[in-house]
């Protein structure tokens, strides 16, 4: 969900992890288990999920030609979209195989109905009933029934949650095959599967070599911690500045370097979390990861509510302040809500409030 709520296909959504009881952070004992809960992988989100709010606000300003002649925007909206979502299916898949152990596929399947399709259904009425009253300060409209029911059951309003789901459930039916078979099976399949308007399943299996690599190559997060400090920079580094030069570049839009700079990406914020180590940065970037889900739900509204307080108290449409201002809003305030969530009474906003047995 973005800062233009409906704005079609392109928008993302984040969340990218899904939200305690069920947690991608859950610990297990299994011979296939992922590492436990280490705060590389919340800063992984935390970073992630930072990159989602920048990448809608920085929309938001494109579309209002709030960036003028400044190609600064465009620049900054391809090379963000170029792997900050592959980075969430990626964790997703890390803890995947775990997850399914620990609970039985029945099981699993339930508990991912209740934390990715109803929160994605509620919001979703949420986004679409909002547009009424704040309608002028957005780009869209408010949908028809018909568009709306056929958006909800397509993925067309958001796609990240349900698109998530289906392929988690394609890894959890999947997940006894060779993986040296599956992956390499997955690109053939994001690259030459028909497109078609039904965005839910476009998105799933273009996404889904990225899920299947964390399914496959998750143990690597262990190994990240051996990595000294310096390496990690100096890696991190060369991984931003090849994407910025591949994005800049006409060539770099082709489907054939989706999965490379997404995994590319997705490195790349592996390594800066490496280089951040445990300090207070970085114990801060977790908490922000920590509540990526609500984040991503919850965003729009400070985002937009930032928009206007820097557009009507300070008077100015300048771009670096309308970047920043509302993004920081549109990460601090949520993440509050969501870790706070239990005591404000508010957990229902982002799982089934009803016991499943």
């Amino acid at each position: 969900m973005s800062t233009e709520v409906f704005s079609g296909p392109r928008v993302t959504s984040f969340v990218p992890s899904t939200p305690p009881p069920n947690s991608p952070s859950d610990k297990v004992t299994t011979q296939s288990a992922p590492p436990h809960r280490d705060i590389l992988i919340d800063v992984v989100r935390g970073l992630a999920i930072m990159l989602v709010v920048l990448g809608h606000t920085n929309q938001g300003m494109l579309h209002r030609g709030w960036w003028g002649t400044s190609t600064i925007g465009v620049r900054l909206n391809e090379a963000i979209y170029a792997f900050h979502m592959p980075a969430f299916f990626f964790v997703s898949g890390v803890f995947l195989r775990a997850g399914v152990e620990k609970r039985t596929p029945k099981r699993y399947t339930i508990e991912k109905l209740r934390t990715m399709i109803y929160p994605y259904i509620l919001w979703t009425c949420i986004f679409a009933i909002a547009t009424i009253p704040f309608a002028r300060y957005m780009v869209q409209t408010t949908p028809s029934f018909k568009t709306f029911f056929y958006n909800l059951a397509t993925g067309n309003f958001s796609w990240f949650l349900p698109t998530l789901f289906v392929a988690l459930m394609i890894g959890m039916l999947t997940r006894n095959v060779p993986m040296t078979l599956l992956f390499p099976l997955s690109i053939l399949v994001s690259l030459t599967l028909p497109h078609t308007d039904i965005v839910l399943e476009d998105r799933a299996f273009r996404e889904l070599p990225f899920l299947i690599a964390g399914m496959w190559l998750g143990s690597f997060v262990i190994r990240m911690q051996a990595v000294s400090i310096a390496a990690a920079a100096i890696s991190a580094l060369l991984c931003a500045v090849i994407i910025i030069v591949v994005t800049s570049q006409p060539f770099g839009a082709s489907k054939y370097l989706f999965v490379p700079l997404g995994l590319l990406g997705t490195l790349m914020l592996m390594l800066l979390a490496r280089c951040l180590g445990r300090s207070r940065p970085s114990r801060a970037i977790a908490w922000v990861g920590a509540a990526s889900f609500g984040i991503f739900l919850l965003s729009s509204f400070p985002q937009g509510a930032g928009r206007e307080i820097v557009l009507r108290l300070l008077h100015t449409t300048s771009p670096w302040l309308q970047l920043l201002i509302p993004t920081s809003l549109a990460v601090a305030i949520p993440a509050w809500l969501y870790h706070h969530r239990i005591r404000l009474h508010i957990a229902w906003l982002f799982v089934w409030p009803f016991a499943s047995h």
